[in-house]
């Protein structure tokens, strides 16, 4: 029995998180629609603005800031696991986001050089 709720609990909680989100998208549309309703109801005159679509922040993507943090979390995922389970059996899965924010550090600051150059 335990060998079926391990297989099938990543697989559960994937399609939850899926349902969360998007009754969560469903109840925000809804709350929308019922405020464009009392407007109307009301005799309202509406903005042309509260009919399109809700674009989404773009955020700049900063490649120093993405490879610090990943940095940030593999020294911690390895200071957590080495001194929670005690030797490096566990605390090497630090190692897997710590060298890929080494990967993008290096990464930064190749492609900041060739931007200079050109």
């Amino acid at each position: 029995m335990e060998a079926v709720l391990g297989i099938l609990m990543p697989f559960t909680t994937a399609i939850l998180i899926i349902a969360i989100i998007y009754a969560a998208k469903v109840s925000k549309d809804r709350s929308r629609n019922r405020l464009i309703e009392k407007a109307i109801e009301h005799g309202k005159e509406l903005s042309p603005e509260l009919f399109k679509p809700v674009e989404k922040v773009r955020r700049p993507t900063d490649l120093l800031t993405g490879a610090l943090v990943s940095i940030g979390v593999g020294i911690g995922l390895f200071a957590a696991f080495y001194f929670f389970f005690g030797g490096l059996k566990f605390a090497a899965f630090g190692f897997i986001p710590l060298f890929i924010g080494i990967g993008q550090l290096v990464a930064y600051f190749i492609n900041k050089n060739q931007q200079k150059t050109v």
